[in-house]
């Protein structure tokens, strides 16, 4: 029987074979060189090839620091230029030219920080920071002039050129190199052998779902196991790659999420319990001076030390619970009168903001806890006796005015401390929020600007 079908397979392959191949080879000597050069003019587009580097001039932005980082980026932009694929991924360059790639990062200084030089196309060895470009400089060679984000400059320069020679050879080595394919796929017997192949297929894509699954629950320590030398095996390749990238990019994620984390909590920490906790202290030191002399006001002064002890029980179990604070349903006003709370007693206050305004949760959050950190500042640093806050609705803004009548300071002379700085990171957490400080023998008097943002229901 294997013998009967091996003589159906050779009689009826080498007749339908021959005229197919023949046919074949010659349609694309004649066609093929016109139709790839088409398709090279396509993907050699200095637009298209920015699209291609993006995900590592992503990562490039802000980590210039790290010449191993940026030179192994360069690396891997460099090959993926050196045979670029089309949109669809049907075409690569190296089919029919010989392209050559030099790549270069630059800092802020203009000084390279890490280069790769092709032959005979050098990047010079500074840049200064230019605006984008994506240019053909000639029929052979693409410039690509890319600005990083936060700091420096990425720089290409793209040398590939269509050659009708390397095309047909290209094209008749790869023929050779399927010319059985194609004879079992015009004959005969290569229907059966069509239905093993696709059974061998569906058992590999059946294993490339598997894996794609559990990707998509978080389990990225499964790799594709195709090291065959086809399209699926160069797929699962790539993929692994990817998913080697997708798990490098979550850790980083996952760090910076940290990071930020501890950098909210620490913020909270200083603008609330730090400050209530410093306040709590100074209503007891004057509960112990009056203690002997005036125990009505020793009773006011621990009055209000428990009630900012109380506050501080509130800010550490919202900061534990992660909740919503409870109240950012009501008017700011009330929210800016109880952020001043701690600071009853050691100086005077008064808050001036419509009745009715209120605002959404966390603008009031960040609003009340910049009220809470200037009257810090007003008590501990400025020696001051008053404290005004005035709330003010412009159009679709909000403007926060918080002046004292202490000491003031240079600002362009002083050393901004953890304070300052608070209240400019939580202004800037604001919609459009703008953040500004004046100083100076008359006082202080900072102004925080934002989107008016109301509550549903609210004006």
């Amino acid at each position: 029987m294997k013998a009967l079908v091996r003589s159906l397979w050779w009689k009826l392959t080498v007749a339908n074979v021959a005229v197919t191949l023949v046919g074949s080879l010659l349609a694309v000597i004649a066609f093929g060189p016109l139709l790839d050069a088409r398709g090279f003019r396509d993907v050699v587009r200095p637009a298209h090839l920015q699209t291609l580097i993006e995900g590592e001039r992503a990562l490039l932005g802000g980590r210039l620091g790290d010449p191993g980082l940026a030179s192994g980026l360069l690396e891997a932009m460099a090959q993926r230029l050196v045979d670029v694929d089309g949109p669809q991924g049907l075409y690569g360059i190296a089919y029919s030219s010989e392209p050559r790639v030099s790549i270069a990062v630059y800092g802020d200084d203009g000084r390279a920080v890490a280069r790769i030089n092709a032959e005979r196309l050098p990047l010079p060895a500074t840049w200064l920071r230019s605006p984008q470009r994506l240019e053909a400089v000639s029929d052979a060679e693409r410039l690509l002039v890319l600005p990083l984000q936060p700091e420096g400059m990425l720089v290409v320069r793209h040398h590939a050129e269509f050659s009708v020679w390397k095309n047909l050879q290209s094209t008749l080595r790869d023929t050779g190199a399927y010319l059985w394919w194609l004879v079992l796929m015009v004959s005969i017997p290569g229907s059966v052998f069509g239905v093993g192949l696709s059974l061998w297929l569906a058992r590999r894509l059946r294993h490339m779902a598997a894996v794609s699954d559990a990707w998509a629950q978080g389990d990225f320590g499964t790799r594709m196991d195709d090291r065959r030398p086809d399209e699926l095996g160069t797929h699962a390749l790539a993929l692994n790659t990817m998913a080697a990238r997708l798990r490098d990019h979550l850790k980083t994620g996952q760090d910076l999420a940290t990071l930020q984390e501890r950098q909210r909590l620490a913020r909270e920490l200083h603008d609330s319990v730090k400050q209530q906790v410093f306040a709590t202290g100074l209503q007891l030191h004057a509960a112990q001076q009056w203690l002997q002399r005036d125990p009505a006001r020793t009773e006011e002064a621990l009055q209000r030390a428990q009630a900012v002890n109380a506050s501080v029980q509130g800010d550490l179990a919202e900061l534990l619970s992660r909740l919503k604070p409870a109240d950012a349903a009501q008017p700011l006003g009330t929210l800016l009168q109880r952020a001043l709370l701690p600071w009853a007693g050691q100086i005077e206050t008064r808050v001036e903001a419509p009745d009715d305004l209120v605002v959404a949760g966390d603008t009031g959050r960040e609003l009340s806890r910049i009220v809470a950190e200037a009257a810090a500042n007003a008590v501990r640093h400025a020696g001051a006796r008053q404290l005004g806050v005035q709330v003010a609705v412009q159009a679709t803004e909000l403007v926060l005015r918080v002046s004292d009548d202490g000491r003031g300071f240079d600002p362009a002379l002083a050393r901004e401390g953890m304070g300052l700085a608070s209240m400019r990171e939580r202004a800037a957490l604001l919609p459009s929020g703008r953040f500004d400080l004046h100083s100076g023998a008359g006082g202080t008097t900072l102004v925080v600007r934002t989107q008016l943002q109301t509550t549903e229901g609210t004006t």
